[in-house]
């Protein structure tokens, strides 16, 4: 909760404290997807701008049990 409180009043330039009494739900999401834009482009740039495999968490169970009946 502080990281975040601290990444918002440094996007903003304000005090901590401020940002705090200040801030919105929506500023929060805001800064969650510019945070998780960042890091997916970062990721991007070091796999030479392939997008990553999915993790094993994005598959829903249909789709693990479809793709191990095409394997064997």
């Amino acid at each position: 909760m502080l990281v975040t409180i601290d990444n918002l009043a440094s996007r903003y330039h304000c005090l901590p404290s401020e940002a705090l009494a200040r801030a919105t739900t929506f500023d929060l999401r805001v800064l969650d997807v510019g945070a998780r834009w960042s890091n997916y482009k970062e990721e991007l740039s070091q796999n030479g701008g392939k997008p990553l495999p999915r993790k094993p968490e994005d598959y829903s169970l249909a789709e693990l049990t479809r793709i191990q009946k095409s394997v064997k």
